[in-house]
């Protein structure tokens, strides 16, 4: 009786990271079609060019981020940790900052630390 053992390198992605991975990559892809969107223009239009460009980073950030986490990779939740510092500056500046900020934010980084040894 001869059985054939395949060894197949697999990342065990834990199903936070997962969840992690994705609201990232739709909240990013998301942020990015509103800003484009023909019908949400005027909306965007009336925004500061700082404000502006403020979202369309957030859109990418988020997207690589979520990539990151999804190939379980460290940088992706520093990349995370950056933006949620940055985006925390932003929210106090304008005057929106409230403590559902702070949480949205705190989530994904406590996952990404609970399973960062984990990570590549």
């Amino acid at each position: 009786r001869h059985t054939m053992t395949t060894s197949i390198a697999k990342t065990n992605r834990p199903s936070s990271i997962t969840l992690v991975s994705v609201f990232e990559i739709a909240g990013g892809c998301l942020l990015l079609y509103f800003m484009f969107s023909p019908g949400i223009q005027n909306s965007v239009q009336g925004h500061s060019v700082w404000q502006t460009l403020f979202f369309a980073f957030s859109g990418i950030v988020l997207l690589v981020s979520g990539i990151g986490f999804w190939l379980m990779k460290k940088w992706a939740v520093y990349a995370f940790i950056i933006f949620a510092i940055l985006s925390q500056v932003y929210v106090i500046s304008v005057g929106r900052w409230n403590v559902f900020s702070l949480l949205i934010l705190v989530v994904p980084i406590y996952i990404g630390y609970k399973h960062f040894s984990k990570m590549t």
